[in-house]
């Protein structure tokens, strides 16, 4: 038996290494049986769920057990989802027909999944046709895989749907944006693969749910024509033409229409701020701004390059004295446009980086408009509108930047 079980987005596509070969729903029969020699015999191991993150729901009509890298979502009228864990059983009700319940098998065990980005453009006006990232994640086990729980409830059954969406978009994103930040020949010479294990592949994806255990680049589509074009890529989103018939593309952010240098005169120089970061850094300040907000604090810096961990540590301590917060939150964005800080910015105050989709400046540049995708909220954001960061997270970048307002507004993909 084999299964087509791949997810392809335009623009993007993500799939499991092994995910047309076999798999199950990593439980296994505990029959009844009347010869104590025969109990083995009446054991049905089905196969193990591979390189699948979840498993098809199953109605619960029999005795059961959780296999080993497995928990099971146990899904019940008019009750929350929970949980069982390994070595625990599933036992069906009296009249499972009256008030089924659904289990669904979901994978602990790291899992491969292939990621193919396209069209990814270099500073220099080049084109990378397609970039193939083998990314290795492994659903975490924080309070007993609490997270699980927490997204069942949110996703149901369509639990491995979304976190395919969400490793998709949240590596798509940063493979733009590490290539938009590189030189076609720094890139062939430092390669992918070392680009991206800097600073630019998320350490985790869904909120925290999926832990990233390991990356590769497997392929490059270099360009054929290495001649550098006669006019630098103007800031655009990322190009996709792939039939329109695929599921929607990962949300691609637009650019600001600044130059470097128009951007970096409008933003703010703190000075108190600016004299601390020449006493403790090497890397050029372009601007700098902070902010407190009841028992929080954060400062905000552009640079040129990002500092080292030792100067990280100096700057944070430095920054908590002058700003009276010992737990300061320091974020460094090397930046050239508003749509690099938004990202950046983001990137380091909020779980989920791939739910960035836009950043415009609009009525004549007094607002600040970030898109966060719409779909990917939160159920309290739902209730309780968008809040991405901390309030002296978005204070300080309201600061920083020469608008009257920064809005957060929830944006629509699915066109």
């Amino acid at each position: 038996m084999s299964r087509d079980t791949g997810y392809e987005a335009e623009g993007a596509s993500v799939v499991g290494k092994l995910w047309s070969s076999m798999f199950g729903r990593a439980v296994s029969d505990r029959q009844s049986a009347t010869d104590p020699s025969d109990r083995e015999k009446s054991v049905m191991q089905e196969p193990a769920l591979g390189m699948k993150l979840t498993g098809d729901p199953h109605p619960l009509d029999r005795l059961v057990s959780v296999q080993p890298n497995t928990v099971v979502v146990v899904f019940e009228q008019d009750s929350a989802p929970r949980l069982k864990l390994p070595g625990e059983y599933l036992t069906p009700g009296l009249l499972p027909s009256l008030r089924p319940v659904q289990v669904l098998a979901v994978n602990t065990a790291p899992v491969e999944l292939d990621v193919t980005v396209d069209h990814l453009l270099t500073l220099d006006g080049h084109e990378i046709e397609r970039c193939l990232v083998r990314v290795t994640v492994q659903l975490t086990d924080r309070d007993k895989y609490a997270s699980v729980a927490g997204l069942a409830a949110e996703y149901g059954t369509e639990l491995e749907t979304y976190l395919l969406q969400r490793v998709e978009t949240e590596v798509a994103m940063e493979m733009h944006a590490a290539v938009k930040m590189n030189r076609l020949a720094d890139l062939r010479r430092q390669t992918v693969q070392q680009v991206m294990a800097e600073r630019w592949l998320p350490k985790s994806f869904a909120s925290g749910a999926l832990i990233r255990r390991d990356f590769a680049v497997i392929e490059v589509s270099w360009p054929k024509d290495s001649a550098i074009s006669g006019v630098i890529a103007q800031p655009s989103s990322p190009k996709t033409d792939q039939p329109a018939s695929k599921a929607k593309s990962a949300p691609a952010a637009s650019l600001s229409t600044r130059t470097p240098a128009a951007f970096v005169s409008e933003l703010t120089m703190d000075a108190g701020l600016r004299r601390i970061w020449r006493r403790y850094a090497e890397p050029e300040l372009r601007a700098i701004a902070g902010a407190k907000v009841g028992n929080s604090a954060t400062v905000v810096a552009v640079v040129n390059r990002e500092p080292g961990a030792y100067e990280g540590s100096r700057l944070r301590e430095a920054f908590g004295v002058y700003l009276e917060d010992r737990n300061v939150h320091f974020v460094a964005a090397v930046a050239d446009s508003y749509e690099d800080l938004v990202r950046a910015w983001f990137k380091q105050v909020d779980g989920s980086p791939g739910r960035l989709v836009s950043v415009r400046s609009v009525d004549d540049d007094s607002i600040l408009r970030i898109g966060v995708d719409h779909a990917l909220r939160s159920a309290e954001e739902r209730t309780r509108g968008l809040s991405v960061g901390t309030q002296s997270d978005r204070e300080a970048l309201r600061r920083l930047v020469p608008h009257e307002r920064v809005e957060f507004m929830a944006a629509d993909t699915t066109g």
